[in-house]
């Protein structure tokens, strides 16, 4: 009973393979089979046998993906990835651009970056082809990081401004001050001149 629902499980797996795959995935099946006999001493004995099954599929581009490469929107058609001369409307609305931005039906916007990919059907994939399940939230991270370090350089750049405008007014004012003697020096003389 057990090995037939092994061979059920796995004929579904390999079923749901035949579909020209379309994302990376991979799925484990585990069955354990239990047996229990007797010995002629009387004892029994429970052996269980654990079969595990691992199946990988690997994203195939289909018509309609996008990706980016060398700086340009690519776009799979018929068998090939050919520049694309216009933004890109995929199934769920999102709208990826010829800039590389992509723009969710929400209004939540993300960069590619060279070598991503992004299915048709919306899914992401990075460049050696495993799905990046949470492209948003990465997107909101690395956002909220940008701004985090765009707002410490903008502090360190404060300061480094307040310090050069303190040295600059004590360089000002001990010019003025050298100015001044040297004026009160040449006056001096001067008037010693007219005397």
């Amino acid at each position: 009973m057990k090995k037939t629902l092994l061979f059920a499980a796995l004929a579904a797996v390999f079923a749901s393979c035949g579909n020209n795959a379309s994302e990376t995935e991979t799925e484990t099946v585990t069955v354990k089979d239990t047996s229990v006999t007797l010995s002629d001493s009387g004892k029994t004995s429970t052996t269980t046998t654990t079969t595990t099954t691992t199946t990988t599929t690997t994203y195939t581009a289909e018509d309609g993906d996008v990706m980016w490469k060398d700086g340009k929107l690519m776009v799979y058609k018929n068998g090939d990835w050919s520049v694309a001369e216009k933004n890109i409307t995929l199934n769920d609305g999102t709208v990826v651009s010829v800039k590389g931005n992509i723009t969710n039906k929400d209004g939540k916007m993300i960069s590619i970056k060279d070598g991503e990919s992004v299915k048709k059907t919306g899914q992401f994939f990075d460049k050696a082809g495993n799905a990046i399940s949470n492209a948003w939230d990465a997107a909101k991270e690395g956002v909220k990081d940008a701004a985090n370090a765009v707002k410490e350089e903008a502090k360190d750049a404060g300061n480094a401004v307040k310090e050069g405008a303190e040295e600059a007014g004590k360089a000002i004012k001990d010019g003025a001050k050298k100015v001044g003697e040297k004026a009160k020096e040449t006056g001096e003389k001067a008037k010693k001149a007219v005397e």
